[in-house]
């Protein structure tokens, strides 16, 4: 069992929200992934160097063209026009049994997890986006990635700022198919727009094995270690 704050729609009930959109009929029960179920210790293997670890290589392409009758916030004065822009974010899971010992990895291989698009001058109607993101995430647990898009708007229609989203998406990867794409969007309580969406293309490479070497220290800790103790319980 686990405990959330169900009065804010925050990271930790956007994450837990995905979780569960993935399970069959929406019954309220799903299952963990193998790696969480199955624990198991490996045989000793002699191709293996000393000091170096299997991790599984992540790497999709999430490219958004579009989103669709944007909602208007009702804080937004009358006379002021929309300038909206997405963010797109990856979260994943720590591997917990290791956070003790475990330490950054190279940037090569833990590169940047969010990425924004252009900003759109005054349309929230249709505004094109046509923003082409790659993304490429190295763990353990290959099962725990999640993606959120989150709807911002620009004061100016020329800076980005980090004033709370206006609509947000969060999904398990896993559960997200290839392809040309409609994402619903929900609003700051979790309730989904009911004309509000985005258009993206989604591409989903094979997962790759790789070695890496043994971790010597703790992570600084990232935005889902926070929450790898809950939502992933």
């Amino acid at each position: 069992m686990v405990a959330l704050n169900w009065q804010t729609f925050d990271l930790g009930m956007q994450v837990n929200r995905a979780m569960f959109d993935g399970g069959q009929g929406f019954s309220g029960y799903v299952l963990k992934p193998a790696e969480l179920r199955d624990i198991e210790a490996l045989p000793y293997n002699s191709e293996l160097p000393g000091g170096k670890k299997e991790r599984s290589v992540v790497s999709f392409t999430i490219d958004v063209i579009s989103a669709q009758r944007l909602r208007r916030p009702v804080s937004l004065p009358a006379n002021k026009a929309m300038n909206p822009y997405i963010e797109v974010e990856v979260f994943h899971a720590s591997d917990k049994r290791e956070k003790r010992n475990e330490s950054a990895l190279p940037r090569e291989l833990d590169p940047p997890q969010k990425f924004r698009t252009n900003i759109v001058r005054e349309n929230g109607f249709n505004p094109m986006f046509d923003g082409h993101f790659k993304f490429k995430v190295t763990k353990k647990q290959p099962d725990l990635v999640f993606v959120r898009w989150s709807v911002k708007l620009s004061n100016d229609g020329e800076n980005y700022n980090d004033r709370p989203a206006v609509a947000t998406y969060t999904a398990k990867l896993s559960n997200l198919k290839q392809g040309y794409r409609t994402l619903p969007l929900l609003n700051d309580a979790g309730d989904q727009y009911l004309f509000s969406k985005l258009f993206c293309k989604i591409k989903v490479d094979s997962i790759e094995k790789m070695i890496i070497d043994a971790p010597c220290r703790a992570l600084d800790g990232s935005k889902i270690k926070g929450l790898s103790g809950k939502a992933f319980s």
